[in-house]
């Protein structure tokens, strides 16, 4: 008997491996310092007549970030029992690990930090859409940055402030493209090509999740109006049937047990006329 129920009972539970373990401890930081990373570029970007002690300054913060990204990745690495498969299966973070913190590559490593933040979180259908929208935006804003950084003090520049670039990435993303702002320098339009590449696609899935959600929206209420129209009906039948059975107890005719209530007035009708 001590062998059949030793047989019988339920395996444990598997432990939580460590690395799983520290990516659920740090998803929450790692997600901060990507703001963090963010938040120093569009201040290394925007302060135009920052001082060299400040620009070094935020260069060092940049290096910095660089190197926590690194360490949590070298680090989930050696906690991987299948490291092979842990590289294949995360090859954002090793671009980010592998892209040097280099002026012209900090749009590119920005924009991984972003999708690798995202990446970590698990998505549901009923957040995917905020998320896009968020994405859509935030390519949107480094663009600008990006392109403003790599055209500024060029030769015959068309864009010289950030507002002229943030409209040049609106009016790109739209594919509206008047052609009044443009790139002169190779950095600002590999920059335009990344946005054109990412935004329309951006754009695009944005479009087709709603258009989903709009569709399973009505399929909804086309299904709540077929539930009430069946309910209707049998409601319907049932009253027809009521009907029918009341009509067949009117017509029925009258047992010779039933009391005869109608005859109590005959008495009364007698006495009157004596």
């Amino acid at each position: 008997m001590t062998q059949l129920s030793a047989r019988t009972d339920p395996a444990p539970p598997e432990p939580t491996s460590r690395r799983v373990a520290w990516e659920r401890a740090t998803n929450i930081p790692m997600g901060v310092l990507a703001a963090a990373f963010l938040g120093v570029y569009a201040w290394h970007v925007l302060d135009t007549g920052a001082s060299p002690v400040l620009d070094a300054w935020l260069t060092g913060v940049d290096i910095g970030i660089w190197a926590i990204f690194a360490a949590d990745f070298l680090l989930r690495l050696g906690l991987s029992t299948r490291r092979w498969h842990f590289l294949r299966s995360h090859p954002l973070e090793l671009l980010i690990v592998l892209l040097p913190p280099v002026r012209p590559l900090r749009l590119l490593r920005a924009a991984l930090l972003v999708l690798d933040t995202l990446n970590r979180s698990k998505l549901t259908r009923a957040r995917l859409s905020v998320f896009v929208g968020v994405c859509s935006l935030l390519v949107v804003f480094l663009c600008s940055l990006a392109m403003f950084d790599a055209e500024y003090g060029a030769a015959d520049a068309k864009v010289r402030n950030f507002g002229d670039a943030l409209w040049w990435a609106v009016v790109s993303v739209t594919t509206v493209g008047y052609g009044d702002y443009y790139p002169v320098t190779t950095e600002g339009r590999l920059v335009a090509l990344v946005l054109m590449t990412f935004g329309i696609g951006l754009i695009s899935f944005a479009i087709g999740t709603t258009t989903s959600w709009v569709i399973d929206q009505l399929k909804t209420v086309e299904e709540s109006a077929e539930r009430t129209d069946l309910e209707v009906g049998r409601l319907v039948e049932e009253i027809r049937a009521l009907r029918t059975e009341v009509a067949g107890l009117r017509g029925a005719p009258e047992s010779p047990d039933a009391p005869r209530t109608v005859l109590m007035s005959a008495p009364h009708s007698t006495v009157q006329q004596d």
